[in-house]
């Protein structure tokens, strides 16, 4: 379905995007055709709170890139069409077809990792680009691939999560994790870092993505944390919208709720954690802390504008993995003005090039050598009683290699 909205509120922070590019004499010449961008996102699945957020922002987009090309008499436009995934990976090879069959050469999304892995194998033979706001696994950082992250991979949500474990005194660290490739990267990451920085892991539960036993998984939480040491012994938990679920069930399990709980980007800020009052009240007893993208005070005259919209639209506050879907739609379509045309191997190459300079509302945009964002910084969100009703709250950061409460 085609969604399109007036965001007027956030022109000028998009006109900036492009106006400030070193290229900025070669814009005038517009697409020369229609562009159909796509985008596969989870919108009635789980991780819905970035699905929703990121379709929000994504018409921001294209509202704004579409009165850049009227205002400076350019030909061609842009038009955005979103399947929603439910974050399911079938559904996300379905959804990549039906799009890949209506015209699209960009595509916005998936948001996991599970689901980009599934349409890997498709990308190089439909001609497209794909650039995922969501996916982390560093399995799927690969070279010349047509897939590109707008985020960096796990392993550094890893090190920002290890940071806050230390920081809080924690010696043992119980992992849990969601059996996709995202969550799963994450609990890797989580388990070599904190090693090597002279943590002990236990041997951690994984859980089926479908169908899980969550009081199976509760009470395995519980007889690893006794092992650790008293005070000192924590769980992460890297899921997504399943969190309710296992924080039910973790409510009845004795001990657990006197545990620090850590959380991962699935989780951080999500709206069906918060909506549900067992499942949000454990996540407050517990102190759960989710990391997500930190969004810079740098940025934010290009964030904020964004942030405000969005919450006035769907409700819900857009974290900055939500942003970067934005930052994405920008930035491939400057890469896409430089090349001149939808030859897919010239857009990409123009790819890093457009990146390398691009400075947006989820911060700089520098991809590696495999296509993902360098840089990443992290903010950590928690579930407070505010106004007698549970909401999240940005209480930490990880910002340069420091772990700090915000104040």
């Amino acid at each position: 379905m085609a969604k399109n909205s007036n965001f007027g509120i956030t022109r000028r922070a998009g006109f900036g995007l492009l106006a400030a590019s070193a290229a900025s004499p070669l814009l005038a010449r517009g697409l020369g055709n229609d562009l159909t961008i796509g985008a596969l996102l989870s919108l009635t699945g789980d991780w819905s709170t970035l699905g929703i957020t990121s379709n929000a922002l994504l018409e921001i987009a294209v509202t704004e890139i579409n009165a850049f090309f009227d205002a400076t008499n350019s030909p061609g436009h842009v038009s955005l069409r979103v399947e929603d995934t439910k974050l399911d990976p079938a559904t996300a090879v379905n959804s990549f077809k039906s799009l890949v069959g209506a015209g699209a050469k960009l595509i916005i999304g998936p948001q996991s990792s599970a689901e980009a892995r599934a349409i890997l194998p498709l990308l190089d033979d439909a001609g497209v680009i794909v650039i995922s706001q969501g996916s982390t696994a560093g399995s799927l950082s690969l070279p010349n691939d047509s897939l590109y992250r707008f985020v960096p991979d796990d392993a550094v949500e890893g090190v920002a999560i290890v940071a806050a474990a230390r920081a809080n005194g924690i010696k043992t660290i119980v992992p849990v994790w969601r059996a996709d490739a995202g969550n799963r990267g994450i609990a890797i990451a989580v388990r070599r870092l904190f090693t090597a920085a002279g943590g002990t892991v236990t041997a951690g539960i994984e859980y089926p993505a479908d169908g899980a036993s969550f009081a199976d998984v509760a009470r395995q939480i519980a007889a690893q944390a006794a092992t650790g040491p008293a005070g000192k012994t924590a769980v992460q938990l890297s899921a997504f919208d399943e969190v309710v679920g296992l924080f039910r069930a973790a409510d009845s399990v004795a001990g657990l709720s006197g545990l620090p709980w850590f959380g991962s980007d699935g989780v951080a800020q999500s709206v069906p954690l918060q909506s549900d009052p067992q499942a949000a009240a454990f996540a407050i007893k517990t102190g759960f802390l989710a990391p997500t993208l930190n969004r810079s005070d740098a940025a934010r005259p290009k964030w904020e504008p964004l942030v405000n919209a969005v919450i006035a639209k769907t409700g819900i506050e857009p974290d900055a993995f939500a942003l970067a879907a934005y930052d994405a739609c920008w930035c491939a379509v400057l890469a896409r003005l430089l090349s001149g045309g939808n030859y897919i191997p010239a857009w990409k190459a123009f790819m890093p090039q457009a990146a390398e300079t691009f400075f947006g509302a989820s911060g700089w945009g520098r991809l590696n050598g495999n296509g993902d964002r360098v840089y990443g910084d992290f903010e950590f969100w928690a579930l407070k009683t505010v106004k007698g009703q549970p909401d999240w709250v940005a209480v930490a950061s990880y910002e340069s290699g420091v772990y700090a409460l915000q104040v």
